[in-house]
């Protein structure tokens, strides 16, 4: 999962864990809020994430 602001961009796995893969500018203070965020809604983004890559689950 991608989060990007102005010019800041980062990275994270959320499998097997939320987990930061790649930081191009956000501060650490920043990173955990973000990483915090991404844990409280894991499920949601997991979800999110599955319609993104599948938009039409009767094409497969």
């Amino acid at each position: 999962m991608h989060v990007d602001r102005e010019d800041l961009s980062a990275k994270f796995w959320l499998d097997p864990e939320v987990s930061l893969a790649d930081n191009h500018g956000f501060n650490r203070k920043e990173l955990r809020k973000i990483e915090h965020l991404m844990q409280e809604n894991v499920e949601i983004l997991r979800h999110e994430w599955d319609r993104f890559c599948n938009p039409d689950p009767n094409l497969t």
